[in-house]
C-alpha cells in the first residue's frame, strides 16, 4: 500500500505540474491592447480624394467589375456606378475565415456529435493554402481580413506560420502591411482532441500603410475556471489606415463566439462591437467591418426557421445581429437575404456530412454611411472545397458628401 500510496502521490503531483505549466503558457489579454503594425517595404496612403484610378479588376478575366457587371446583367446595389464620385479611388475588401487552411476532407470533433477528425493533414493544409492563394490572386483586395488563421506556435497545423507561407505564395501580389491579433494562443491544451500548442489569430492585410492598431477583447463564453483559460479569447482587431487626406480609415476584423445561443453572449459581443463602431462614429471616421459572426440574419427566421427544421441548429431566435443591422447597412444586404435568391448569399457549408452545401450566413461585412458600396457578392463557385466558411467582397468608395 505504501508503494501504491506513493505512485499516486507522484501522479497527482505529475499533472498538478503539467497543470501548472500549461496554465502559465496561455497569453491573457486586457480589455484593450494596442498591436503592432508593420509594412515590409515603403508604400503610399490610400489615394481617398482627388486620384482618378481604375476599377478593382479580377485577375481571372482582366476586366474592369463594371465592365463584367454590364456584360452579365448583374444589377448594381445601393448605388450605380455612373453616378459614382469620378475621381475617388475605390476600395476592395474581402473577409475570408480560412479555418487554418484545414481544407473540407473532415469532420472534426467540433463540427457534428462524434465528429472523427482533431487534425488535417499537413498535405491538405499546404495544398488549401496554394488554394486560398489562387483565390486572393484572382480577387486582388486591396484589403484583405482572415479569420481562424495559424502561426508557427500552433502544432494543429504543424507550426507553420500561415500568413508568411501565403505572402509566399502570393509573389509579386503579397500585401505589403499587415496587423494580427490572436485569440487562441497556450503552449499547451488540455482538452484530448487538443493536448499540443494552439496559436490562432486574426490578421489584416493592406496594400496601404496602418498606422496604428488595437485589440478589442470581447466578452468571454461563461465556463467553469480550467475551461475559461484554456477557451478562445475572441476580439475585435481595430487597425486605421492612412489616406492621402490626412483622414484614416479603420478597419475591424472579428470572430464572434459559436455555441453561444442561450447566454446572452452573442448579445454582448455585438454590445462591445457596437462601443468600438460608437467611438469612430462620434469621431466621424469612415470604418469597415468584416468577419465570422457566427449569428444568422435579421432575416424575419428564414434561416433560423430552415435550420431548425432540417438540423435542430442551435441559434437564437432573435438574432443578436439584428442590433448592428437596424442601424448600419451590410453585405448580405437584407434586401438581398430576404430576396429570391438568399442561397447566393449563403456563406457557410458545415462539415457536417448531411449538409450538401452551403446553407447559412453568418459572414458580413458591416459599413459606416460615408461609404457607397459600388459591388457586394460571396464568391461561392469555385471555393467549397477550401474552407467551410466563403469569402465576403464589397467594393466601395467615400461617398462625394460624407456626413457631418
Amino acid at each position: 500500500m505504501k508503494y501504491l500510496a506513493y505512485a499516486l502521490g507522484t501522479l497527482i503531483l505529475g499533472v498538478v505540474l503539467v497543470i501548472g505549466w500549461a496554465w502559465q503558457t496561455v497569453v491573457w489579454y486586457p480589455p484593450v491592447v494596442d498591436v503592432a503594425t508593420s509594412c515590409d517595404q515603403p508604400v503610399a496612403p490610400w489615394p481617398d480624394r482627388g486620384a482618378a484610378t481604375q476599377s478593382p479588376v479580377r485577375k481571372s478575366d482582366n476586366l474592369p467589375i463594371e465592365a463584367e457587371l454590364l456584360s452579365s446583367g448583374s444589377r448594381l446595389i445601393e448605388s450605380s456606378r455612373d453616378s459614382s464620385p469620378p475621381n475617388n479611388s475605390k476600395l476592395k475588401v474581402m473577409s475570408f475565415n480560412v479555418q487554418y487552411m484545414a481544407g473540407k476532407n473532415y469532420v472534426f470533433f467540433y463540427d457534428v456529435e462524434g465528429g472523427p477528425d482533431n487534425q488535417p493533414s499537413k498535405v491538405d493544409t499546404e495544398l488549401t493554402l496554394d488554394r486560398v492563394a489562387e483565390i486572393i490572386e484572382d480577387e486582388n483586395p486591396d484589403v484583405l481580413m482572415l479569420q481562424e488563421i495559424n502561426d508557427e506556435h500552433d502544432s494543429r497545423t504543424y507550426f507553420v506560420d500561415q500568413v508568411a507561407a501565403l505572402q509566399q505564395r502570393l509573389g509579386s501580389q503579397a500585401y505589403p502591411c499587415h496587423t494580427s491579433a490572436h485569440y487562441w494562443q497556450a503552449g499547451l491544451v488540455l482538452h484530448p482532441n487538443v493536448l499540443g500548442a494552439v496559436s490562432m489569430k486574426l490578421v489584416t492585410l493592406s496594400r496601404y500603410p496602418m498606422t496604428q492598431a488595437r485589440r478589442h477583447q470581447l466578452p468571454l463564453m461563461d465556463h467553469d475556471p480550467l475551461t475559461t483559460r484554456f477557451y478562445f479569447q475572441r476580439a475585435v482587431l481595430e487597425s486605421w489606415m492612412a489616406t492621402e487626406s490626412g483622414k484614416p480609415v479603420a478597419l475591424l476584423n472579428t470572430h464572434f463566439d459559436a455555441w453561444g445561443e442561450g447566454s446572452g453572449l452573442m448579445q454582448s459581443q455585438v454590445a462591445t462591437t457596437s462601443a468600438v463602431i460608437d467611438s469612430l462614429e462620434r469621431q466621424q471616421i469612415p470604418w469597415i467591418l468584416g468577419g465570422d459572426f457566427n449569428l444568422l440574419p435579421d432575416d424575419g427566421n428564414r434561416q433560423w426557421t430552415l435550420l431548425t427544421e432540417a438540423h435542430g441548429q442551435g441559434f437564437d431566435e432573435q438574432t443578436a445581429l439584428a442590433a448592428l443591422s437596424d442601424r448600419y447597412r451590410q453585405i448580405p444586404s437584407l434586401m438581398d437575404l430576404t430576396g429570391s435568391h438568399p442561397e447566393q448569399w449563403y456563406t457557410h457549408f458545415p462539415n457536417d456530412p448531411s449538409v450538401s452545401g452551403p446553407d447559412r450566413t453568418l459572414d458580413y461585412l458591416f459599413y459606416s454611411d460615408q461609404w457607397q458600396l459600388n459591388d457586394a457578392y460571396i464568391r461561392q463557385s469555385d471555393t467549397l472545397d477550401v474552407s467551410d466558411h466563403l469569402p465576403v467582397i464589397g467594393v466601395f468608395e467615400l461617398s462625394e458628401q460624407a456626413p457631418e
